[in-house]
């Protein structure tokens, strides 16, 4: 036996199953941001890192963060410091938060990292 629906009911099923698409498509969409943020937070940390390790050893440190920076991020700014027997460096990159093509906003991340200057040995004879 086969209920009719009632013609007000129609096409419900239709419209709710568009909501859902929409709820999942725009949670996908922040989950997506969301691990940009965090990748973007782990590249500038180990730019800060590597450049801190290079600037403790008398290295080229600008072009060792440049290298860590991919393209699609924008490295905004780079500090250099020795004080005290330890070098740090404190890099600033911006990535673009958004759709391909499609850029809604910017979001910058600063990460500092420091190193003990390395001292080189003296050999006695």
């Amino acid at each position: 036996m086969r209920r009719h629906q009632a013609p007000a009911e129609r096409g419900q099923a239709t419209i709710e199953l568009v909501g859902v698409v929409f709820a999942v498509v725009l949670v996908a969409l922040l989950a997506i941001q969301g691990i940009t943020v965090a990748q973007t937070a782990s590249i500038t940390q180990e730019a800060a890192r590597n450049g801190a390790r290079a600037l403790s050893q008398g290295q080229d440190w600008e072009a060792v963060v440049r290298r860590q920076v991919p393209d699609g991020l924008e490295l905004k700014e780079l500090e250099p410091e020795i004080d005290r027997g330890s070098a740090s460096v404190r890099v600033t990159v911006s990535a673009p938060l958004g759709l391909a093509g499609v850029e809604v906003t910017n979001i910058s991340v600063t990460r500092t990292a420091a190193f003990p200057v390395h001292q080189p040995r003296l050999t006695g004879d």
